[in-house]
C-alpha cells in the first residue's frame, strides 16, 4: 500500500470517526441517558462503522497487501486516537477538569506527588486499553469491509 494511499485511508477514518460519532452520541444518549456506557458504545461504534467504510473503500490496495495494509490503517488509527487522548485534557475546558478530577479522587486538599503519579498511571491505564480495543475492532473491521467489498463484487 502506498504512502499517499495510506494518508488519505487514515485522514477518511478520522473524519468518518467524527461524521458517525456525533448523532450516533446523540441517539445513544437519547435512549440510554447520560451514562458513560451509552457514550463509549457510540464511540465504539462510529470507530467500527468508519473502519469498516475505509476497508470497503479501499479494498483494492488492501487485497494487494493484505496483513501489511491492514496492520498500518491499524496503527495509524490507533495512533490517531493515542493523540486525541493524549491531546485532549489540554484543551482550555479540560484545564480546570485535569485539576480538580485528582482532587476528588483522593482526600480534595492538596494533590501530592503519589496522588499525581496514581492519577497519571490510570491515564495511561486508559489509553492502554483504548489502544489494544482500536487495534483489535479496526483489524476486525477492516477485514469485514473488505469482505463486505469482496461478496459485493461477485
Amino acid at each position: 500500500m502506498k504512502l499517499v494511499s495510506l494518508v488519505i485511508a487514515v485522514a477518511l477514518y478520522a473524519v468518518l470517526q467524527v461524521l458517525f460519532a456525533f448523532p450516533l452520541s446523540v441517539l445513544a444518549l437519547q435512549f440510554f441517558g447520560v451514562t458513560m456506557v451509552a457514550y463509549y458504545s457510540a464511540g465504539l461504534a462510529a470507530f467500527f462503522l468508519s473502519i469498516v467504510v475505509v476497508g470497503y473503500l479501499f479494498r483494492n490496495e488492501i487485497q494487494q497487501e493484505r496483513r501489511v495494509a491492514i496492520l498500518w490503517i491499524s496503527v495509524l488509527s490507533a495512533f490517531y486516537e493515542l493523540l486525541v487522548v493524549v491531546f485532549q485534557p489540554t484543551l482550555a475546558d479540560w484545564v480546570p477538569f485535569a485539576i480538580s478530577k485528582p482532587k476528588e479522587a483522593f482526600d480534595g486538599t492538596v494533590v501530592t506527588t503519589v496522588e499525581w503519579f496514581l492519577y497519571n498511571l490510570s491515564r495511561r491505564g486508559n489509553m492502554f486499553v483504548n489502544v489494544a480495543v482500536i487495534l483489535g475492532v479496526g483489524v476486525l473491521g477492516l477485514y469485514a469491509g473488505l469482505k463486505l467489498g469482496e461478496t459485493r463484487a461477485s
